[in-house]
């Protein structure tokens, strides 16, 4: 049997905390950023109710629930070669699959608290799900595509993160707004 050929180990190197970052990217970040706000303010028009403030409670209950499990979307490997490989992507893979419902459980929620009960409930959660799950690849999408804008910039990290996390929730926002329907009160 012949030897088995190993790979060495190549760090990737540390980041660079004073690297200049170009006003494209600045701008691109602050552009992206306001996305989330857009879609709050759009989930007060396809639902026909116009608070705002009960629209944001909604965004920020599925943002906030979306952020426990979803951290792991965004786990790379520290040693990117053989078994530790596997673990980081069980647990995206793990991410993936949980964040939505988890994200959408918090937007329904919040949601029947503040705008009352809806006439179908299972309609206006899987309506939450399905902007949730949306929102979730537009949120790894955008974080990637700002990663690849800014480098291995750590300041962005968390505005990048945030980003991700905040499109899942007023996803699931526009998903539960559109797919609702209030119950009839006299």
């Amino acid at each position: 049997m012949p030897p088995r050929v190993l790979r060495s180990f190549i760090p990737h190197g540390e980041p660079d905390p004073d690297a200049k970052l170009s006003a494209g990217t600045l701008v691109a970040h602050g552009g992206l950023t306001l996305l989330p706000l857009a879609s709050v303010w759009a989930a007060t028009r396809v639902g026909g109710d116009t608070r705002l403030g009960a629209t944001a409670a909604e965004a920020a209950a599925g943002t906030l629930l979306a952020s426990i499990p979803g951290r792991f979307l965004f786990v790379h490997p520290s040693y990117p070669q053989g078994r530790w490989l596997e673990l980081e992507v069980g647990a995206f893979g793990a991410a993936f699959v949980v964040t939505p419902p988890i994200a959408a459980l918090g937007t329904w929620g919040m949601g029947e608290v503040a705008f009352g009960d809806s006439e179908h409930r299972g309609h206006a959660y899987l309506g939450a799900l399905g902007g949730a799950t949306v929102g979730m690849l537009l949120g790894i999408a955008a974080h990637e595509g700002l990663k690849h804008l800014a480098g291995t910039s750590e300041r962005l990290d968390t505005l990048r993160r945030y980003l991700a996390f905040s499109l899942i929730g007023s996803g699931a926002t526009v998903g539960y707004q559109w797919s609702r329907t209030p119950t009839q009160r006299h």
